[in-house]
């Protein structure tokens, strides 16, 4: 991955508790502030699971907002940079 081309060398708080458990299986529910890295905490647990040799959908981030999906994404596009993972977004709305 290209955690640490993003300059990521340690786990937030919030990615340290959330990361193992998630890698487990199980759900997670969590909350802290902006900034704090929850869109890795979440993302990398998703991504290291992709197999990229099976072309079917394997995971699955859904967002509130259109802002949100759009930065989500990219971050899962630069963390997945050496695995061959395809990211897609898909928004409602027509504004």
């Amino acid at each position: 991955m290209g955690i640490f081309e993003k300059g990521w060398e340690k786990p937030s708080p919030i990615q340290e508790a959330s990361i193992p458990v998630a890698l487990t299986g199980r759900d997670i529910l969590a909350r802290a502030k902006n900034g704090t890295g929850k869109t890795g905490a979440y993302s990398i647990p998703i991504l290291e699971q992709i197999d990229p040799t099976n072309d079917v959908i394997q995971g699955m981030i859904i967002v509130p907002t259109r802002e949100l999906a759009l930065q989500t994404s990219q971050i899962c596009i630069e963390l997945s940079k050496h695995r061959n993972i395809k990211v897609m977004v898909t928004t409602g709305g027509t504004n």
